[in-house]
This record gives C-alpha cells, sequence and structure tokens, in this order.
C-alpha cells in the first residue's frame, strides 16, 4: 500500500519514509545469494577430499579448493548474518510507519486532536531512529568481525596491484642506478659507500613491500640482502684499515718525534756537557751559573721542537693518490684503497720502527677481503640481472629455469584473501 503524500498538518513530507517490501525483496535476494554460496562450498569440499582427483595436479587442487571453500564459507556467513539484520529492520520499519500512518488518521479525522497526533508521530519517528542504529550497528559488527574486511594491507595491496607495471620498472631501473653507483664510485669521486648503501637499502625496501603483495619474487629479495650483507662485511674491512692507518701514523710519529729529538740532543752534546761542567764548578761564579743554567733549557727547548716538528710532519703527510686500479684492488672504495696506501708509504718510510710494522699488519689481508665480499656482491647483482628477465626491457634474453626458479618464490604474504 502507497504510503500519503500529504502529511500536513503534522510535517512537510513522510517522516518515515522507506519500503519494508523492498528491503524484504533485498534479503530474498542474499538469501539465494548465500544458498549458491552454500553449494559452491559443498562442492569444493568434495574437491578437498579428492573425490574423483587424480594426476600430479590433485594436490594442488585440493589445497586451493580447500582454502577457497573456507572464503565462500566466509562470504555466505555474511550474507545471512547481514539479511538476518535487515529482515528485522524491515518489520522495525514496517512498525514505524503504522504509528506514523495513526498519527496522520488522528488528525485528519479530528483537528483537536493535532497535538496529541504530533507527539505519537514524534514517537513514531524516534522508534524508527532507534531500531535504524541498532540494526546498522549489528550489520557494521558483523562485517567488521568476519574474515572478509580489508585490512590495511590488503587496500595497499590493491593500489600495488593496480599500479604494479609502473612500480617494477621503477624498482628494475633504481637497481641498476644503484649497482652503476657501485661501480662508478671506483672512478668518481665523492661517491661514497654511503650514497651505493643507501641506493641499495631504498631498492630492497621497495622489493620486500612488492613480494608481500605477490608482485616480486623473494629471490631477488634474497639476492638484494646478500649484495647489502657484503657491503657490511666490507665495511668491517675499510674500519679495520682506517683503524691501522691511525695507528701506524701515530707509531710513525712518535718514532719520528723520538728520533729528531735524539739527534738534536746529540748535535748539541757538547755544548750541553760544557753547561753541565760549570753547573757543578764550585768556583763559578753565579753569572756563570745562571747562563750555563739558560744554555741547558735553550738546547732542551730546540730538541723539544725538533721533535714536535718531526711529529707534525708524520701527521700532517697528505693523503696518497690512489687510481681506479688501487680502488678496485681495494673492493671498490676509495677511503680503503687510501688507508692501505698510506700504511704502505707509512712502514716503508719507517720500516725500522718496529710499532709501525705491527700496526700495519693485516692491511693487505683487510684489503683483499674487502676486494672479495665487493666482487662477490657485485658478481652476484649482475649475474641476477644478465639471467633473470626485464621489466623494463621486455624483449631480454634470460635463462628460463633461472626465472622458473624465481617465480617460485612469488608468493604474496598478510592479505585475508
Amino acid at each position: 500500500m502507497a504510503r500519503p503524500v500529504d502529511w500536513q498538518p503534522l510535517a512537510e513530507s513522510d517522516p518515515t519514509p522507506g519500503s519494508p517490501k523492498d528491503i524484504d525483496d533485498e534479503v530474498s535476494h542474499m538469501a539465494s545469494i548465500a544458498k549458491k554460496l552454500r553449494a559452491q562450498v559443498d562442492d569444493l569440499e568434495k574437491i578437498a577430499k579428492k573425490e574423483g582427483l587424480k594426476g600430479k595436479y590433485s594436490q594442488t587442487l585440493t589445497e586451493g579448493a580447500s582454502d577457497l571453500a573456507g572464503k565462500l564459507e566466509d562470504a555466505a556467513g555474511r550474507y545471512e548474518t547481514v539479511k538476518s539484520h535487515l529482515s528485522e529492520w524491515s518489520k522495525d520499519l514496517a512498525v514505524a510507519q503504522r504509528r506514523s500512518l495513526a498519527a496522520l488518521d488522528l488528525v485528519k479525522s479530528d483537528e483537536g486532536k493535532e497535538e496529541e497526533a504530533k507527539d505519537k508521530l514524534k514517537a513514531a519517528v524516534e522508534y524508527r531512529d532507534d531500531r535504524a542504529g541498532h540494526w546498522a550497528g549489528k550489520i557494521e559488527q558483523a562485517i567488521e568481525g568476519d574474515n572478509l574486511t580489508d585490512s590495511w594491507w590488503d587496500n595497499v595491496k590493491d593500489w600495488i596491484d593496480k599500479n604494479a607495471g609502473w612500480l617494477k620498472v621503477v624498482i628494475e631501473i633504481a637497481s641498476y642506478v644503484a649497482t652503476a653507483l657501485a661501480i662508478a664510485a671506483i672512478f668518481i669521486s665523492g661517491i661514497g659507500i654511503g650514497i651505493v648503501l643507501a641506493a641499495a637499502i631504498a631498492v630492497l625496501v621497495a622489493r620486500v613491500v612488492m613480494a608481500l603483495a605477490g608482485q616480486g619474487s623473494w629471490a631477488d629479495v634474497a639476492l638484494d640482502i646478500f649484495g647489502i650483507a657484503t657491503m657490511g662485511l666490507g665495511r668491517g674491512a675499510v674500519t679495520g684499515l682506517k683503524a691501522g692507518q691511525a695507528a701506524t701514523r701515530a707509531a710513525a710519529a712518535a718514532g719520528a718525534k723520538k728520533s729528531a729529538a735524539s739527534t738534536a740532543k746529540a748535535a748539541t752534546s757538547k755544548a750541553h756537557s760544557q753547561a753541565g761542567r760549570v753547573l757543578a764548578d764550585k768556583g763559578a761564579s753565579k753569572a756563570q751559573k745562571r747562563a750555563a743554567r739558560e744554555t741547558i733549557d735553550r738546547l732542551k727547548s730546540v730538541a723539544d721542537k725538533s721533535g714536535d716538528g718531526a711529529e707534525l710532519m708524520v701527521n700532517k703527510k697528505p693523503l696518497p693518490k690512489v687510481s681506479p686500479r688501487e680502488i678496485l684492488r681495494a673492493g671498490g672504495d676509495k677511503d680503503a684503497a687510501v688507508a692501505h696506501k698510506d700504511i704502505f708509504l707509512t712502514t716503508a718510510t719507517h720500516g725500522d720502527n718496529a710499532a709501525v710494522r705491527a700496526a700495519g699488519e693485516g692491511a693487505d689481508a683487510m684489503r683483499d677481503l674487502n676486494q672479495q665480499v665487493f666482487l662477490s656482491g657485485v658478481g652476484i647483482d649482475l649475474g641476477g640481472k644478465a639471467l633473470g628477465s626485464s621489466d623494463t626491457v621486455t624483449d631480454k634474453p634470460y635463462l628460463e629455469p633461472f626465472q622458473d626458479y624465481k617465480n617460485e618464490y612469488t608468493v604474496e604474504a598478510g592479505s585475508r584473501w
């Protein structure tokens, strides 16, 4: 039955609009969908139990069927729960509409009861609003509590899925840039390991996110981690070389200071002895002894200054220049190459100093270690790029078994579906 159009003098329009019949029709439709989903669940559960399945793909099919059956079970449950709440809301809306219609009939039959009718209408509207809020809350609670509600990660994954094409291209280009930086650091000053490491970590983070979303291979992530790990191992060797460099310079500076001071003292030993004899001479005047003391102090000052000057010369000695070949030999790190060469030159100059030789021990081993980890990291990185397919150059040749291996480790993580 159609609702009245004229609600004067109680309201300008229908105060409790809506169609319980339309809601009941939607409830019937949802019940039908739930029934169909249940039927699909039954069929999938039969597949999951391997009923009638044989062959090498049967295990994969049964596992997939079991997983999908569970998800469809959740979907059917949502439809059944929501349609139940909607059915109750349809009843409550019908009650509110009957009450509002009764209020209108009251004022139409007796205008003197307008205030009473308005009170009845107000109560009907309040009832409608209260029940609407109640059932809306029930439906929201049911939706939020099931396994079908998208999490924040589902939303992120959806965005990645929609933009995977250009994201893969950007990440691949960034990966090549990181590799190029590692190689360019050998020839170009100003590209330190920090820049290379930052670029590598940025690519790693992007690939981890893509792998979690099922749009990237965990094999690529493993290769990136290996590359960064070799950088970290190399940084340990570089730190050791720098420590050795500081130690050899310190030992050389101390030795130079001691040697220069000794040389100065030897050169002035005659004057020092003469002044000493004057101080020991009981017959020498006060003026003579004062002059002797001043001579001794001056000679000591000269020796100290000679030692300080020699020490300063060692400490302030310019760092050696290194060639690209020496940088490559030191693992692609200019700082490592400079530290190693400085140790070598300092040891060669002060080879008679045991402390300098001791401080420089192990420099070759640390340089070679840095070279090995650098070549390993770059080699694995370039090998992976050469053997794998490309998202940027789609017709690039690649080794199919290697790409198949990487594809095996492309697995989505964290999604509820």
